[in-house]
């Protein structure tokens, strides 16, 4: 890891994304004490990393990619889990059933978890850790073989959770999951992190131009389509051209919102009226891809070329 630097705040989730081999799990085994750093530091809870001992280890939950598993049943592993981090017997019940519920998990409570499918072993895994209260809670990659109905569940559950003051780090390669659920998020490249923000500045900065198209009542005449085009080209960001027809016109921006009312201001005292405007949705994904994909190399030169 090399100038990792960001700070989370009291019931805020905030994710990290990167490649494969980024860093996110090391970073994630760094911030839980799990791996000793070699240079630098950090603190948890306030304190030093490298002082950090069960006191604060108590404070946080983690789930990792890696598994744990044991060979009492389902159920018996969740009220054990609580036991040990201190519930009380009948909220450990309780939270059992709910969790057992959340995770659909239900059919399979006698079973021990080494017998479970992939999917129902991650879900068992998570949910453990949910038996316990702490502040802190790291979840690696925690959807992983999940399917969209019980991901969507979790997300949601994890978001009551933060709502109450819990705080997540949340690692995910499902880059609309992080969109929904992340407050801010940090982008890992090469074990640098390249940026942190929240999702919406993340798209705005790095996602690119965006589409618009843009339908009037009635065909342009030529010499209101070239003062038309003129205006866009003069106040257009990366702006480029897709289709332009005597009624529709389809073009690329980087600035596309403030172009659009640039189109409804020009229109309206030409008695020109707007029948639809569509603006293409920026993601997360064209953002992550732009942010993280390997710049490209130097051209050959001529010489080169003709070799």
């Amino acid at each position: 890891m090399r100038h990792l630097n960001f700070e989370l705040r009291r019931g805020e989730v905030f994710g990290l994304l990167g490649r494969n081999g980024a860093g996110k799990t090391t970073t994630v085994r760094l911030l839980t004490t799990l791996l000793p750093p070699t240079e630098g530091g950090g603190t948890l809870f306030g304190k030093e990393l490298k002082a950090c001992g069960r006191a604060e280890r108590a404070r946080l939950g983690v789930v990792l990619q890696s598994e744990s598993l044991d060979f009492v049943s389902v159920e018996e592993n969740l009220r054990l889990y609580a036991f040990l981090w201190g519930v009380p017997r009948e909220l450990a019940k309780s939270r059992a059933e709910e969790m057992l519920n959340l995770f659909e998990l239900n059919e399979v409570r006698p079973r021990k978890p080494w017998s479970l499918s992939g999917g129902e072993r991650r879900r068992f895994q998570v949910a453990r850790e949910l038996m316990h209260d702490m502040e802190l809670l790291f979840l690696d990659e925690p959807t992983v073989g999940l399917d969209a109905l019980t991901r969507s569940r979790i997300l949601d559950y994890l978001a009551v959770r933060a709502r109450a003051g819990l705080s997540i780090v949340f690692t995910t390669h499902i880059l609309h999951e992080a969109d929904r659920l992340c407050d801010r998020i940090g982008v890992l490249r090469d074990g640098q992190l390249l940026t942190v923000g929240t999702p919406t500045e993340i798209k705005r900065e790095f996602s690119g131009a965006r589409s618009v198209e843009a339908e009037f009542e009635r065909a342009l005449t030529p010499p209101e389509a070239q003062e038309l085009r003129g205006l866009l080209e003069r106040e257009g960001e990366r702006f480029s051209i897709l289709d332009w027809g005597r009624d529709l016109i389809l073009f690329q921006a980087g600035n596309a919102e403030s172009l659009v009312a640039e189109i409804a201001r020009w229109a309206a005292p030409r008695g020109i009226e707007l029948s639809r405007v569509a603006v293409t949705e920026t993601t997360l994904e064209q953002a992550f891809v732009n942010l993280v994909s390997d710049p490209p190399g130097p051209g050959l030169s001529p010489e080169e070329e003709g070799r």
